[in-house]
């Protein structure tokens, strides 16, 4: 009998730990739906407008403008390697390692691997969708060029995983450093890909709002497996 109770104890324990777990995760997709959602609805409707008007002599013109910007930044050509298929792999292998030994996060790990497998996957399917042609140089890659899959999937991992990674930091100053680090590297990564000559201005941009707005459909999917959770665990504790 007394094992039983022990063992009932512990039972409820562990619930009450996952529960205030999944607290702390609503309470952070909360924070985030206030900033970046919204965000997300913006980057939906101007990666549209781009698309749209990807052929037209006004977008010619932005890449002419964005061709005069990156050419005293050469240098950012280092950060070439942060979005190959290579890197993001380990990066987003050592993230779900990370989510296993320290959360137990099963929903975390298998929407990570969906939302930067899933990014990859839409993103070579619009640039045969688009059929946008890199610029004329003998080192750019035999694919097409819209959008550029460097920014658009370095953003998505770096979104993802710093939310996922920073449901166990309650400083909010350190989410906020962390949040810049990691979208500043993505936009580096992008620059670095405008920087070598194989993508137009808009490429990049094309990229960063579509990695954008998967990334954030993605949380969106996220909270809503956290909330329907939270609800059948509720349901069978009745």
């Amino acid at each position: 009998m007394n094992n039983f109770h022990t063992l009932s104890t512990i039972s409820k324990l562990d619930y009450n730990r996952e529960n205030n777990i999944f607290l702390m995760i609503a309470r952070e997709a909360g924070g985030m739906k206030r900033y970046f959602y919204p965000l997300g609805a913006v980057t939906f409707f101007a990666s549209l407008l781009l698309i749209a008007g990807i052929q037209t002599d006004s977008v010619a013109k932005i890449d002419h403008f964005g061709d005069g910007l990156i050419e005293p930044l050469h240098f950012v050509q280092i950060f070439n390697f942060i979005g190959t298929q290579l890197f993001l792999g380990i990066i987003s292998i050592l993230t779900v390692l990370f989510l296993w030994f320290r959360r137990n996060n099963y929903i975390g790990m298998v929407l990570l691997l969906i939302a930067v497998a899933g990014g990859n996957v839409l993103n070579k399917w619009m640039k045969n969708w688009i059929g946008r042609d890199r610029p004329q140089v003998e080192h750019a890659p035999d694919s097409f060029g819209f959008p550029s899959g460097h920014a658009m999937i370095s953003l998505i991992a770096a979104i993802v995983i710093v939310f996922l990674v920073s449901e166990q930091v309650y400083s909010n100053t350190k989410k906020v450093v962390l949040y810049f680090v990691a979208i500043t590297l993505s936009l580096l990564t992008g620059l670095s890909r405008l920087a070598s000559e194989v993508h137009y201005f808009t490429d990049v941009v094309g990229g960063w709002l579509l990695g954008f707005t998967y990334a954030i459909l993605c949380l969106l999917v996220y909270e809503w497996l956290l909330k329907r959770r939270r609800s059948l665990r509720a349901k069978r504790d009745f």
